[in-house]
């Protein structure tokens, strides 16, 4: 979304008009990584005494759009507050994010007027409508750089076979070697296999098989000692775990803080969160029918 000069019926703060006379309004917009994700934190910088005061009575508010042309992703965040901070789903970006900011009357307005407009509207207030824009900052255009990370394709380190063992009836899981090994009984492998099939239910199948084996892997890693971790080092699974781990967390899976952390939570961010996509999934595919 390109910020682009245009006429409004009434003074408007921004960098393209001179409706003010010194009043400024910008927005400090800084994207940080957050696993896969991205926080953008936004500091809006407004020198308005009229504007600041809309603002703390709550009949307008600080709205930043986002936008990311390359995936049809947007979204508007509005907030009352000077500093405040979005979390973005990277599921949602690739290539660059465009973030206009504004200040919009939330509610209807009468006889607005500032003493810092222009001369050519001293002494005249206006009516403001609900969802107008008051202020207009620069826009700002972030460029998201996705790293293929093997982890989020499943064969790269993990493996789903039939247990040879037609006795077991529960699922069980192997790191011993090169793969994270996820045993199904028969009757589940050959259901998983067909199901597999499908695209769409790929985060259901995650989140039945992925997520519960990451969670056992991860919780066995954290009881033992880091000389008993570093013991898997040749594995490829460990090597790509402690990577991305170390890469998009911030996390270092041999060092003793590894046993402070919320395995549950990990396991999933590792991921990409299959849980809540495969509850989305699951209630689209209801369609809310009572049958």
């Amino acid at each position: 979304m390109e910020i682009k000069y245009r006429l409004y019926p009434y003074p408007v703060l921004s960098t393209y008009s001179d409706d003010y006379q010194s009043g400024k309004f910008n927005a400090v917009i800084e994207p940080r990584k957050e696993g896969y994700h991205l926080r953008v934190d936004f500091t809006a910088e407004l020198t308005n005494d009229a504007l600041k005061k809309l603002i703390r009575s709550g009949q307008a508010k600080y709205v930043y759009h986002m936008e990311c042309a390359q995936t049809g992703f947007r979204k508007v965040f509005q907030t009352g507050e000077v500093i405040a901070s979005e979390l973005l789903s990277d599921k949602h970006l690739n290539g660059t994010l465009q973030i206009c900011s504004f200040i919009v009357a939330v509610e209807d307005i009468q006889g607005y007027s500032s003493e810092d407009f222009h001369e050519d509207y001293r002494g005249i207030s206006f009516d403001i409508e609900a969802g107008c824009i008051m202020a207009s900052g620069k826009m700002v255009a972030v460029h998201i750089s996705k790293d293929v990370d093997e982890l989020e394709h499943m064969p790269s380190i993990f493996s789903i076979a039939r247990n040879a063992d037609d006795t077991c009836k529960h699922m069980m899981v192997d790191y011993s070697g090169r793969k994270i090994v996820i045993k199904l009984p028969m009757d589940d492998y050959y259901s998983y296999k067909q199901l597999s099939k499908t695209p769409q239910i790929q985060a259901v199948l995650n989140s039945l098989t992925i997520v519960p084996a990451l969670i056992y892997v991860l919780g066995e890693l954290k009881r033992v000692s880091v000389s008993e971790r570093e013991e898997n080092a040749e594995n490829l699974w460990y090597r790509v775990l402690a990577k991305t781990l170390a890469t998009k967390f911030d996390c270092d899976i041999s060092s003793e803080e590894f046993e402070e952390q919320d395995v549950m939570r990990l396991a999933q961010s590792l991921i990409n969160e299959p849980v809540s996509d495969a509850f989305k999934m699951l209630a689209g595919f209801s369609g809310g029918d009572d049958e």
